[in-house]
């Protein structure tokens, strides 16, 4: 936990005023954004967007890592003051207080070095069969499209050596999770990134909404940084080297 602590006078006499840190939520298994790297603590680019602004924000902060589930339920219940790395929706901006986007997502499709596949429209994917992961969702369009097929897995690794083996023509997902979980399998030389993405989200900070005063701090820190450029400099060394 990083605290910052004041001195104030009270009584004649000097006196420790220590300011609380915020507490900040995230979940500790989706890298290359946010997972917990053994004996470092948390690790990953939405960590290092996030502690840079609150860096210029200037409070003290203690970031907790939990299961996505259980810091969403912490985030309704108010048990912290920040949970980042939240798709925006109608019901979102109503039930809590939304700073950013301080970064995108992108959803892309991944096919062997060798396939000239392209890709511009869904229509392009007729008589294809695209690599999933199991319980994630890829817009009401994609999920709900006929004329190809989906082939889930319970992983994006499991998708991405389906797609090395010959198995599905293409894997869809976040481009930077799949980039860097495809480095890890030591496949990165096998697989390209069609240029055209499926889609591209907006990624947010919700904080509970009694936390009026945090989250305009934080909106503050994150327009400075946008503006002198530092959030983009982060980002795209990740790009670059994961």
């Amino acid at each position: 936990m990083i605290a910052a602590a004041g001195f104030a006078l009270a009584g004649g006499g000097q006196t420790r005023a220590v300011t609380a840190p915020w507490i900040v939520f995230c979940t500790d298994d989706f890298p290359p954004y946010c997972w917990n790297m053994p004996g470092k603590g948390p690790a990953g680019l939405d960590v290092e967007l996030v502690s840079a602004m609150l860096e210029r924000a200037g409070p003290p902060y203690d970031i907790q890592q939990m299961a996505w589930s259980r810091a969403m339920v912490g985030l309704e219940q108010g048990r912290c003051d920040i949970l980042f790395g939240l798709v925006p929706s109608e019901q979102r901006f109503r039930d809590f207080l939304m700073v950013g986007p301080f970064r995108d997502g992108e959803i892309a499709f991944a096919v062997r070095a060798d396939n000239p596949i392209t890709f511009q429209t869904l229509d392009d994917l007729a008589g294809l069969t695209v690599g999933t992961t199991l319980r994630n969702h890829y817009g009401a369009a994609f999920d709900n499209a006929t004329h190809f097929t989906r082939d889930p897995a319970r992983t994006d690794q499991l998708s991405l050596l389906k797609l090395v083996a010959g198995r599905v023509d293409l894997v869809v997902g976040d481009r930077l999770a799949l980039a860097w979980k495809a480095k890890q399998e030591g496949i990165s030389d096998k697989i390209r990134f069609l240029a055209t993405p499926l889609s591209v989200s907006p990624h947010y900070i919700a904080l509970p909404r009694d936390r009026g005063e945090k989250a305009q701090r934080l909106e503050a820190a994150r327009q400075s940084m946008v503006a002198d450029g530092s959030l983009d400099a982060i980002i795209q060394r990740w790009r670059l080297t994961g």
